[in-house]
C-alpha cells in the first residue's frame, strides 16, 4: 500500500491511500464483461441447435435402417417358393418410431436364384446425407442338390 502526502504540514487527514481510488469495478467494465459473457452464451446456445438437429437426423438414418434390416429378416425367413419371393417391386409409406419412412422392396431373377434390394427413405429427415436411402441387398438361391450328392 503507496502512501503518499499533501506538501505542508503532515496530518492525519493529509495521507491519502492510492489504493482506494482503483477498488472495485466501474459500470463500463462489468458492462463490456457482461456483454462478452452473452456473446459467448449464444454461441453455445447455437453448438446445442445444431446438435439437436444432426442428433434427430441420425435418428431418422438409424431407424430407416431398423426398419430394413426387420424386412430384410422377414423375407430370409421364408422358404424360397413361398409367394412373396415372386419378381416385382412394392412401395409402402409405414411409420416407426413416429419419423414416417418410404418401404421398397424389389425382388428379381430366375428360378434358382433371387436378389432381394430393400430400400428405406426417411422422409423427415432434413440433411441431404440423412435423406438418401438404406439400402440392404442380399442374395437367395433354391437348396437343391449338386452333382456331387447324385
Amino acid at each position: 500500500m503507496k502512501r503518499t502526502f499533501a506538501q505542508g504540514k503532515l496530518g492525519p487527514r493529509q495521507w491519502q491511500d492510492k489504493s482506494r481510488q482503483s477498488k472495485g469495478f466501474t459500470l463500463l467494465e462489468t458492462s463490456i464483461a457482461l456483454l462478452v459473457m452473452m456473446i459467448a452464451a449464444l454461441g453455445v446456445t447455437s453448438l446445442f441447435a445444431f446438435a439437436i438437429s444432426y442428433n434427430s437426423d441420425a435418428t431418422d438414418r438409424a431407424i430407416a435402417l431398423a426398419v430394413a434390416q426387420q424386412r430384410m429378416e422377414r423375407l430370409r425367413t421364408l422358404s424360397f417358393n413361398n409367394a412373396a419371393f415372386t419378381d416385382g417391386s412394392t412401395s409402402e409409406n409405414v411409420t416407426s418410431a413416429d419419423r414416417p419412412l418410404t418401404v421398397t422392396t424389389t425382388i428379381g431373377g430366375s428360378s434358382t436364384l433371387k436378389t432381394i434390394n430393400i430400400s428405406v427413405v426417411p422422409l423427415a429427415a432434413v440433411r441431404p446425407w440423412a435423406a438418401g436411402p438404406v439400402t440392404l441387398l442380399s442374395t437367395r438361391t433354391i437348396a437343391a442338390p449338386g452333382p456331387y450328392l447324385k
